[in-house]
């Protein structure tokens, strides 16, 4: 990246890592959603991640208007940093007011909640926890190198972690040795959350299922595990309103329970897939696209 690149995605990460969610927690919670609407639509705000973005979505779908594309993947990344502000620094209550509940949210309690990168859900777990659910998140803290390349998304990605570890307390779980705390906490009561679009990590269990007419690798570690206990999950997403309120919507189906891995994955393929295809920018990790499907000369699978 030359130095004039550089400084336009330091400039970007200071608007939208800090400055725009700073002044969240300074003004009403509609103003708020007003900006982010608008900024979104600055080239000087997350164009380089967006246009990164929009590159792997163009992979594996048509994207007729690649601008509204674009403006909407930010108005996600967005709300979200807006959202980890207000929940850190007590603004909970005008974030939890702006989701459209499901009349069966009940239906999540006491049982694994199979999401994925999608949209602005950071306020998720402190919703479980307002409603004694007693939610579990396993999580990757930030690597350090990110400091050095990007200090202020370093500066969110920290927050994330104090937001997960003040949500959930001892319930949140680290990845690394995660396996087992997971195993333990399948047993007894409360709500867990995982994210399982998360590319593969090397070595791991992982299976192919096409997904938006390509092979993806999905990982079979977790899923494994809650299907030999024979617990119910359901799937879950929140997805950002289609009134340009940029309001916020949770989405549950289920409940589900697999007899097999092949079986839970057929169907979190067919969910996945379904987002994706009806609304592929809200889906947060397209820059790790590469990772995710399957490219030729991978092995290692199971089928």
């Amino acid at each position: 990246m030359s130095k004039p690149e550089g400084v336009a995605r330091q400039w970007s990460d200071l608007l939208a890592y800090v400055l725009l969610p700073v002044l969240s927690l300074l003004t009403p919670a509609s103003f708020s959603r007003q900006v982010l609407a608008r900024m979104s639509a600055w080239k000087s705000v997350l164009q380089i991640d967006a246009a990164l973005a929009l590159e792997g979505a163009r992979k594996h779908l048509d994207i007729s208007d690649e601008t509204a594309w674009q403006q909407r993947w930010k108005q996600v990344e967005l709300m979200d940093v807006r959202d980890l502000y207000m929940l850190l620094y007590g603004r909970s209550g005008a974030v939890l007011a702006e989701i459209e509940l499901p009349p069966d949210f009940e239906m999540a309690r006491d049982r694994v909640m199979v999401g994925m990168h999608w949209g602005p859900a950071i306020s998720i777990l402190k919703l479980l926890a307002n409603a004694g659910m007693q939610p579990t998140f396993p999580y990757r803290p930030p690597e350090k190198e990110l400091l050095r390349s990007r200090p202020f998304y370093y500066l969110f990605c920290r927050l994330a972690s104090l937001y997960l570890s003040r949500t959930l307390r001892d319930r949140a779980v680290t990845t690394g040795g995660a396996g087992k705390v997971l195993q333990g906490l399948l047993k007894k009561p409360g709500s867990i959350c995982v994210l399982m679009d998360a590319p593969a990590e090397k070595g791991r269990a992982a299976s192919k299922r096409e997904l938006l007419g390509t092979p993806a690798r999905f990982n079979v570690g977790f899923p494994a595990m809650f299907i030999e206990q024979k617990k119910e999950y359901v799937h879950y997403a929140m997805s950002l309103s289609e009134d340009g309120a940029i309001r916020k919507k949770l989405e549950i189906q289920g409940p589900f329970r697999a007899e097999d891995t092949d079986e839970y994955l057929d169907r979190y393929a067919g969910f996945l897939g379904r987002h994706l295809a009806a609304d592929s920018a809200h889906w947060r990790i397209w820059r790790a696209e590469h990772q995710l499907w399957v490219h030729s000369g991978q092995r290692g699978d199971h089928q």
